[in-house]
């Protein structure tokens, strides 16, 4: 449904629709765009956050350049970034062996089986690889260090960092906390990617495949030449996202080292640096200034991001320009310092295949003779694959369309293959190809399943029993853990659901509201307000954090669960909005028509027409804001005072954070923080994966 264009002289007809998007248009200018432009003022001035405040114009710029620690920030964001991109090959890899299942419901129950994971909160995943796999003395990751000879060999390829008689402190040596903030999480599968790679899979045509399969092409063949070419949309825009919420994100370094960065703060990221020197140093103008800068880095890396994906649509000028802009930038950051990084640059925007002819041509001529019947010959496609996207006039990679017609290239088989031993053999190659394919599921979905599994049996464990044996069952089970648990978490699980129930509700009665006036009518002033809000996507929120904390200060909202709710209510409401708007302008026209004819107000239409049809996605929606609203710690953090009034992941962090650890009401803790989100996703299973396979990513 296109929006009906409104006139001006017609606007006194449908002005009662802008009442839909003013509560949205008021939280949003409050909580967000008011705190982004007291952050742009406050970055001139030499500001405590209080009663000093001196005007210095573009000097906390220049004193951010010129500080090494602001540009080791970026280098750590920009090493953790780069390990996150090659930490998304297990997920590519998973979602490849899905994919090539043959039995659905196979399918089916792999795909389930990776969305569960997701019901642990990110937080708790964290803690528990800081408590359970990086402790220096009882750690698992010692302990497979120790048990395996791994620790002899690294120390003998790094004799300055490991010793075979001394367990590695991971969180407490500057030499390996950064490795540490690498290695969490592994084998790093997603349930987000693997879908995402799932959906982008399920589209590739069969007819592709079994056009493959006539040229006998190997299970490694088809990945290289049909689906990587295929799929490189969704990977190059999941490693977009994975590098700008590297730098923009601080959730992450905070709980696995703190305020502090670590020893020397040798992992400190420039979300964390910008936090510091504002709530810990008190320079909340400078920590306006990182704010800005950080928003800038964000904004351009998403424009790269959008270049990079219609890159094959730009003109030749234009492809040339960015070429050089990214060369420049790729050579001044080789000179400032990062010379990887610099020669990475250089190397990403090198035109190697123009290149690769020259140099080809180049020995042909050379080196090579061609008779005249060679030359004027034309070249016959070498495999029925070739074939036949050649007479369907497609290029190679591409999966559109069915093969129009049998293909007459089909090579032929050698001897070997075509003899009852080459025929045994390639069954008992297939044979192994299934074992591998279904052996590294299993092992993937066994790691994933891992913090679930620690997480319940040590939450019945005394501190003897967890350090005679950390990962196996042992009685006597000891329940009074979770009543120890249950008192001193229960408040704090009591606040989180007050806050994350009432921010997604009325996130949903506002944004369906502003998804209905934007979808339904195309309202003077109404593409003004779109763009305001898409530009609200692309700005990071936690660089808002220090203007948003003085604004709450102002409103003597610190303190209080209704800044939780507010806040969370206005980060809500674009991702929402754009979700909902694009559900409801798929609503047929002839419903609203006939509601038209019949007298129907726009209330009237939203009461009757759009909400029932929106239930699916309205839940979906919500089961979403939810989860994101439950996991938030960064700003409770930051708001919050009073220990009765914070919300569980804050308290889950204090209780990681102190020096006598009681493992068994720990773990009891986690699991207690972790049961709403699974009771919500009990309810919602089927129509929570439903969007997330069906729905999430198209085309």
């Amino acid at each position: 449904m296109t929006p009906k264009p409104i006139a001006w002289k017609n606007l006194k007809h449908h002005k009662e629709i802008y009442l839909f998007v003013l509560p949205t248009l008021v939280l949003i200018g409050l909580f967000q765009y008011y705190p982004a432009a007291s952050g742009i003022f406050h970055s001139f001035f030499r500001w405590n956050g209080a009663d000093i405040s001196e005007f210095v114009g573009f000097g906390n710029y220049l004193d951010l350049v010129q500080e090494k620690a602001f540009w080791q920030s970026f280098k750590v964001a920009l090493i953790i970034g780069l390990w996150n991109i090659v930490k998304m090959i297990p997920a590519l890899m998973v979602a490849v062996a899905i994919h090539r299942v043959v039995s659905t419901r196979m399918q089916f129950a792999y795909r389930i089986l990776f969305v569960i994971p997701m019901v642990i909160p990110g937080l708790i995943v964290v803690l528990i690889w800081r408590s359970f796999f990086f402790e220096s003395t009882a750690g698992y990751l010692n302990q497979f260090l120790n048990a395996t000879g791994l620790l002899n060999v690294l120390s003998h390829i790094f004799p300055a960092v490991f010793s075979p008689d001394k367990n590695p402190v991971w969180l407490g040596d500057p030499r390996l906390i950064l490795v540490a903030c690498v290695v969490w999480g592994f084998p790093w599968v997603g349930s987000f990617a693997v879908l995402t790679h799932l959906a982008k899979l399920q589209n590739i045509s069969k007819d592709v495949y079994e056009a493959a399969d006539i040229d006998g092409i190997g299970w490694f063949s088809k990945f290289t030449r049909i689906e990587l070419p295929l799929i490189m949309g969704s990977i190059y825009l999941l490693l977009v996202f994975v590098i700008i919420d590297t730098i923009k994100d601080a959730g992450m370094v905070l709980a696995l080292a703190g305020f502090q960065g670590g020893p020397g703060g040798v992992v400190t990221v420039p979300a964390l640096f910008m936090m510091r020197k504002a709530f810990l140093e008190q320079q909340m103008g400078y920590a306006c200034a990182v704010g800005i800068i950080l928003t800038l880095v964000v904004l351009a890396l998403q424009k790269i991001s959008t270049l990079v994906v219609g890159w094959p649509n730009l003109n030749r000028r234009l492809r040339m320009v960015l070429r050089v802009l990214v060369a420049g930038l790729g050579i001044f950051v080789f000179y400032g310092g990062m010379k990887w990084a610099g020669a990475a640059l250089v190397a990403a925007v090198t035109p190697w295949g123009p290149i690769w002819v020259l140099v080809r041509d180049f020995v042909r001529a050379r080196f090579m003779k061609k008779s005249p019947e060679a030359e004027a010959a034309p070249a016959a496609p070498a495999t029925a694959f070739e074939a036949a996207h050649a007479l369907r006039g497609a290029p190679m990679g591409s999966a559109g369309g069915a093969l129009s017609r049998p293909s007459r290239f089909v090579p032929k088989k050698s001897w070997f293959r075509r003899s009852p031993t080459g025929q045994k053999v390639r069954k008992i190659g297939d044979g192994a190809l299934r074992v591998a394919k279904h052996g590294w599921i299993w092992l993937v979905l066994a790691f994933a399943f891992l913090p679930l599994y620690l997480m319940v049996i040590v939450s019945f464990k005394t501190n003897i029993q967890f350090y005679n044996a950390p990962t196996a069952i042992t009685k006597p089970f000891h329940p009074e853990n979770w009543t120890y648990a249950w008192k001193s978490v229960t408040p704090t699980v009591a606040n989180s659901i007050f806050v994350s129930t009432s921010a997604t509700a009325l996130t949903l009665l506002f944004a369906i509201g502003a998804a209905y006036f934007f979808a339904r009518l195309k309202m003077p002033l109404s593409g003004f307000l779109w763009n305001a809000l898409l530009i609200l996507m692309m700005m990071p929120a936690i660089a808002n954090l220090v203007p948003l904390f003085r604004l709450l200060a102002d409103m003597n909202l610190l303190n209080t669960l209704t800044a939780l709710i507010l806040v969370g209510v206005a980060g809500g409401q674009v991702f929402a909005i754009f979700v909902l708007r694009n559900f409801i302008a798929d609503i047929p026209q002839d419903l609203f028509e006939a509601a038209d004819i019949d007298g129907a107000s726009h209330w009237q239409q939203l009461r009757n027409v759009v909400i029932p049809l929106s239930g699916p996605i309205l839940g979906t929606v919500g089961v979403m804001q939810f989860i994101h609203l439950w996991n938030e710690f960064v700003l409770p953090l930051i708001v919050m005072r009073d220990h009765s009034r914070l919300t569980v992941m804050v308290e889950l962090l204090r209780m990681a954070g102190e020096y006598v650890k009681l493992w068994g009401p720990l773990m009891a803790g986690y699991a207690l923080a972790s049961i709403p989100i699974i009771i919500l996703f009990v309810f919602s299973m089927k129509l929570f994966v439903k969007g997330l396979t069906e729905g999430a990513v198209k085309g």
